[in-house]
């Protein structure tokens, strides 16, 4: 890894309280041990300091983080030299204290990795608990939805069947039917095997056809976002009708197009005559 790459890692891809860590570890030792300085060199109120060390270096990996405890646990380590070193002689140990700093000099790179990979887990046990409450609250709101969305088709569902006197169906972008109510079977002659998945354009005359009127008529309705025409229509068998026929828009939650909507009413039970003129309105 090269200086600049570090920097980079370190400076950006960190966040900005890895500093903090560092500085709080280091606050937490180094008061823990100017206390132990007083606490028993000068006033001599603690018999043993290196309990109060130790656990000084387990408060901060679990505060800080495993790196910083490993930081807390190196300014014990230089700091054990001094505060166990004879008063009046620098770096002269006693047996009692020699052994003693060497207790502290294993203990504590051994408790900064033993709290530092607790801690660790504990953060991913915290992570995984976060993950799996907020796939629950999805979940929760999947099924809300799904049941609102069932309640809404089921609305549909029955205010369509009992509407027999109106062809009501879905249709898709392009036009093709997605559902078909009574009324529609009625009128149109279709069962709902025979024309889901089917063109709506069939309804319409030849001369329709020729022209695109299908087409032009789900554009009108995607634009003005309803559309409405009076003529001709075909029935199954080819029987034709005098219809008014209604586009109106469906969208997505986005907002985009989805489909459209299709009623039609029967005008006339009269066969067309050779000219079926059409009224736009």
């Amino acid at each position: 890894m090269t200086v600049q790459s570090w920097i980079t890692e370190t400076l950006v891809t960190r966040p900005a309280h890895w500093w903090g860590r560092y500085a709080t570890a280091g606050v937490i030792t180094l008061v823990s041990v100017l206390l132990v300085a007083i606490l028993w060199r000068r006033l001599g109120a603690i018999p043993d300091p290196g309990l109060i060390l130790l656990f000084t270096v387990a408060a901060a990996t679990y505060l800080a983080g495993g790196m910083a405890g490993m930081l807390s646990a190196a300014i014990v380590l230089f700091c054990s030299f001094v505060l166990f070193s004879h008063p009046l002689y620098p770096f002269r140990y006693s047996e009692l204290d020699w052994r003693q700093m060497m207790v502290i000099i294993v203990a504590c790179p051994v408790i900064a990795l033993m709290v530092g990979s607790l801690k660790e887990q504990v953060e991913r046990l915290r992570a995984v608990t976060n993950e799996v409450q907020l796939l629950r609250e999805d979940l929760r709101r999947h099924e809300l939805v799904k049941e609102s969305l069932f309640q809404c088709e089921q609305r549909f569902r029955l205010m369509t069947d009992c509407t027999t006197d109106y062809a009501i169906c879905a249709l898709d972008a392009s036009g093709s039917v997605r559902a078909w109510n009574p009324g529609a079977e009625r009128l149109l002659g279709y069962s709902d095997p025979e024309i889901v998945g089917q063109s709506y354009s069939r309804f319409f005359l030849r001369d329709d056809l020729m022209a695109r009127q299908p087409e032009r008529f789900l554009e009108q309705a995607r634009f003005s976002g309803r559309a409405t025409e009076e003529g001709w229509r075909l029935r199954k068998g080819g029987a034709r009708f005098r219809a008014r026929t209604t586009l109106l828009t469906l969208k997505n939650s986005q907002g985009n197009h989805n489909g459209c909507l299709l009623v039609m009413q029967e005008l006339s039970h009269e066969s067309a005559p050779g000219d079926p003129a059409r009224n736009n309105v």
